[in-house]
């Protein structure tokens, strides 16, 4: 008999070194449901309550009940109209999206750095992509979402553009702010769907950045990440009333779905309608104190709005904590890890963690004597500063096209001309040199050939040979 639960035991252990939870969920690893006496039985309850739909518990697919007042509050709360919850994370809300607005052959802006459920929705829609560059800021070695001009540029290249696929914010907590080009886009027939995941919390207080739902017809938002509710839990904001989304909802979430989910769900809308604007009041506050406090170190510095150029918003409840250039950001989330801080996500030269109104003033003086005993020497790595190579996008096939394409592996130095059946991304910055369908160029091969030279990975690159589509 195999006494092993490898994944179980992994998890307890995990629990049991009491990291402090900078990262996903929103919920703080349980800490978010201890609010208050409701949040407390659910939590303390939660094992007893993984039920399905009997009784007077709704039905997921058709709510007339209980469900169904759950949801009619969470649009009235965001001002949608319509609102949905989701029980397979925003992927699902995102596939549902592109199929609701969209019909086969359509074609949609996309941004280039997009999620790649975002990408899967183009393919199995069969959707015509017209790709809204990237923007990067190399003085700090972050990623931007799109600006006004980069939808601008992406509209002279469309034919016939349906639709606009916008990730606002992005994983920084950036966004941009795009309202006077959207009402147009509106006002002119485009459906907007915006991959809001990292923005459940956005609009609730006023130091926090505006909500972007009155500008969409779709927007999608993973509560899991930013609020109290359980992994997977995200919602669907719609203002399409005449649209089919609810099938294409059904048809990509479970047909079991999960009671804990959809409550924590309710918890988490209940929890930011009554207590949301003030707890993220009191939380930036304290945030803003103590990144000055960090800054004042000289060893990271915590990014403000004045240090980002352009028309930019940052997201004051995340620290954007960023290392000098020749400092390695893993290595920092390692030294961080190392002091029981579990940060959300490392880039090129700094680390991304997500605060919330259950951090205390513990937490951010744990943050303070971490960076204050650190020896940043310890972090030095100049093999892996960030660059960008912008070069010529030729798109030959549509994603769909490349899907289904038979494809043969070359080497590098034989790739130009050829079509990419994979995306090819070095990390960092993690933006698309080449997407599915598009040329390989022979400057595309010199840029590949750059980022190995300075020992930077690159995604869809496998022992030297890149797979192509054959017979083109």
């Amino acid at each position: 008999m195999n006494n092993r639960l490898p994944l179980l035991e992994e998890v307890l252990k995990y629990h049991k070194e009491k990291n402090l939870i900078l990262s996903m969920p929103g919920n703080k690893s349980g800490i978010g449901f201890l609010k208050d006496d409701i949040g407390k039985e659910f939590v303390s309850t939660m094992g007893y309550l993984d039920i399905t739909e009997v009784g007077n518990l709704d039905n997921f697919h058709h709510p007339e009940g209980v469900i169904k007042e759950a949801q009619e509050l969470l649009a009235n709360l965001y001002k949608a109209d319509k609102a949905y919850f989701l029980v397979n994370g925003s992927s699902s809300g995102n596939m549902a999206s592109i199929f609701s607005a969209f019909n086969e052959g359509d074609e949609v802006l996309v941004e280039r750095n997009c999620h790649k459920s975002i990408y899967n929705g183009l393919i199995l829609r069969k959707l015509k992509p017209v790709y809204i560059e990237a923007n990067i800021d190399l003085d700090n070695g972050i990623l931007l979402p799109c600006s006004e001009k980069n939808i601008e540029d992406a509209l002279i290249k469309a034919k016939d553009p349906r639709g606009i696929i916008l990730t606002s914010p992005n994983y920084y907590g950036i966004s941009c702010d795009l309202e006077k080009i959207l009402r147009k886009l509106k006002a002119n027939g485009v459906k907007i769907l915006i991959d809001a995941a990292h923005g459940a919390h956005y609009g609730i207080n006023k130091k926090l950045p505006e909500s972007m739902v009155r500008l969409a017809h779709y927007v999608v938002l993973s509560a899991h990440k930013t609020l109290p509710a359980l992994t997977q839990g995200a919602y669907l904001l719609v203002n399409d009333i005449y649209s089919n989304v609810e099938f294409f909802i059904s048809a990509f979430n479970t047909t079991s779905p999960s009671y804990l989910i959809m409550s924590s769900l309710d918890y988490a809308r209940y929890y930011l309608e009554n207590y949301g604007d003030s707890d993220y009041d009191s939380l930036i506050d304290l945030a803003e104190v103590y990144k000055n406090q960090i800054n004042s170190l000289d060893k990271v510095i915590i990014l403000s709005q004045d240090d980002i150029e352009g028309n930019y918003k940052l997201d004051k409840s995340r620290y954007i904590m960023t290392l000098p250039v020749g400092y390695s950001g893993n290595k920092l989330l390692e030294y961080l890890l190392e002091n029981k801080i579990q940060s959300e996500m490392s880039f090129s030269r700094g680390v991304v963690l997500i605060l919330s109104p259950f951090n205390t003033r513990e937490d951010f003086e744990k943050i303070y004597q971490a960076i204050m005993f650190l020896d940043i020497e310890t972090l030095k790595d100049e093999e892996k500063n960030i660059g960008y190579v912008n070069l010529e996008k030729i798109k030959r096939l549509e994603p769909f096209e490349v899907h289904n394409a038979r494809f043969e592996e070359v080497e590098i130095n034989h790739a130009a001309g050829r079509i990419s059946k994979d995306f090819i991304v070095p990390y960092p910055p993690g933006i698309p040199l080449v997407l599915p369908g598009e040329e390989i160029t022979e400057d595309v091969v010199k840029a590949i050939r750059w980022y190995q030279g300075k020992c930077i990975s690159i995604l869809g690159i496998y022992y030297n040979r890149i797979k192509v589509i054959k017979n083109i």
